[in-house]
This record gives C-alpha cells, sequence and structure tokens, in this order.
C-alpha cells in the first residue's frame, strides 16, 4: 500500500521502551478498596481506569486529583473551564415557474425570425426557502464523581507524558539505556483523592512510574528490519514480559500500524 504513494516508506530504526511503577503490584488483597489501571497509548497518552472494590460508593475527588508530568509539572484533573460546541445544519427548498417567450410572442402576433428567436427563450421566477437548526453542546468537568459498588470508572482527561511514546522515539536512532527508579530521566505519577465513606474523609493513593529501559538500533540498510528487531530482542531478552512496553519502527510516514503497544501498570489501596 505504501508503494503505491506518492512517498517511498524508509524505516530509520526500530526502538523500544519499557514503563515500570516504582512499586511493582501484581496480586490484590481481598481487603483492598480501589483499584487503578494505568494503560499508555503509543503516543504517550495516559489512560486512567478505577474500579470500586468495596461494598460502598466510591468518590472520586477531580480537584484534589493530580498528574504529574516527568517535566514536574502538576496538572489537576478538574478543570472548571465550561466548553461548547455548536453544530448547524441547514435545508432549503427552491420553487418556480417559467414561461417560453415564443408563446408571448404567439399570441401578440410577433411571427417570423423574431418569432423564432423568441421561442428559444424561457424566462420565470422562483423562489427559495430554509431552516437552519443549531445544536450547542455544553462540556463541563465534574469535581466530583461516584462509582457504585464493585463498579468501575474513568478520569476525565488522557494527559501525555513527556518522553514516552512514538513522538519521543521518532529522532532517537541509537540508544541503550536501563534505567532503575532512582536514575531514570524520566519519571512521572498520578495521586488520586477518593472517599468511601460518603466524601466525610478522604484518602489518597499515589502511584508514581518510571522510563525502566531504552533501546534504538538504526536501519542500517533499508529493508532488512527483521534483523534489527531480532537483535534488539537478544539484548534485551525480557522486552516482551515488562509491565508495559512499545516497539516501534521509526520511520517517515507515521502509521497507525508501525508499532506494538502492550501491558497494564496496576496499583491498589
Amino acid at each position: 500500500m505504501c508503494s503505491c504513494g506518492s512517498e517511498r516508506l524508509i524505516t530509520y530504526a526500530v526502538a523500544y521502551q519499557s514503563v515500570r511503577t516504582e512499586q511493582f503490584k501484581e496480586e490484590v488483597p481481598n481487603d483492598a478498596n480501589i483499584l487503578v489501571a494505568y494503560g499508555i497509548t503509543a503516543d504517550g497518552n495516559l489512560i486512567v481506569t478505577i474500579k470500586n472494590l468495596s461494598d460502598e460508593i466510591l468518590i472520586i475527588d477531580q480537584t484534589k486529583t493530580f498528574f504529574v508530568n516527568s517535566d514536574g509539572a502538576s496538572i489537576s484533573y478538574y478543570d472548571p473551564t465550561i466548553r461548547s460546541t455548536s453544530q448547524t445544519s441547514l435545508a432549503s427548498e427552491t420553487g418556480g415557474a417559467s414561461v417560453n417567450l415564443g408563446a408571448v410572442g404567439g399570441a401578440l402576433g410577433i411571427g417570423g425570425n423574431l418569432g423564432t428567436l423568441l421561442s428559444g427563450i424561457n424566462v420565470g421566477g422562483s423562489e427559495t426557502t430554509g431552516s437552519s437548526t443549531t445544536v450547542t453542546t455544553i462540556i463541563a468537568d465534574q469535581p466530583r464523581y461516584s462509582i457504585a459498588p464493585k463498579g468501575m470508572g474513568k478520569l476525565s482527561k488522557d494527559f501525555n507524558i513527556s518522553g514516552i511514546g512514538r513522538t519521543s522515539l521518532k529522532n532517537v536512532r541509537d540508544a541503550n539505556f536501563a534505567y532503575t527508579k532512582n536514575n531514570s530521566l524520566c519519571k512521572f505519577s498520578v495521586c488520586i483523592s477518593y472517599s468511601i465513606d460518603g466524601g466525610q474523609t478522604f484518602d489518597k493513593i499515589v502511584t508514581p512510574f518510571y522510563l525502566s529501559s531504552q533501546i534504538a538500533k538504526p536501519v542500517i540498510s533499508n529493508g532488512r528490519v527483521n534483523e534489527v528487531l531480532r537483535s534488539v530482542l537478544e539484548q534485551k531478552q525480557d522486552a516482551l514480559y515488562e509491565p508495559w512496553w512499545i516497539l516501534y519502527s521509526v520511520n517517515n510516514v507515521n502509521l497507525e500500524n508501525d508499532n506494538i503497544t502492550r501491558g497494564v501498570l496496576i496499583d491498589f489501596k
């Protein structure tokens, strides 16, 4: 399909990233009240889903729930800005009648060449009627929202993580880094404020993440991508067993299927 387009596909490198939570958690205990699942898209957007494990109504306070990006910027999930979008549909109808001037000329006794000329001309009038309908949608964040017992919900926004995903790997050609939570150059976190006693008291769950590895190998000869991919996987033999990881073919076309992204990171309390 790419060969049919105007731009020739060129793969520059094969890149890999993995992300871990600072405290790895796998088994959810029976007394946990809240379970949080973190998904990361290929473009580095963080999606947060919450499951209420308790038998009470779980209240999430988004005014006290934050995403802390890898550059240290703290962003609240609650945005008081009210946004509106409008969509207008228009319908119209045209009607009218026309009269042939030849018929008019005949009625007036006009014949000859002028009568013939008039017979090829139509004149008429028309009118157009129309109506438009505008639908306006108001979008506003909720300061707090509730999740039913054993139910699930999602935080209102998906924030982009600086340094994670295809955008950050776009210009990487050669890299071989393995990080710990102490020396990683890309750290971010989420703080969720919640209540299970009707909002009388609030607790918080803070989940710190870090970039645990980043590998990139250049494709010297275009078309020999499999050899480079094999080299990456041989270098990091547990690449496909990380909690979250992405394999990305760095290219000039930006295809949707130029990557494989897998994994979910969890936390609970």
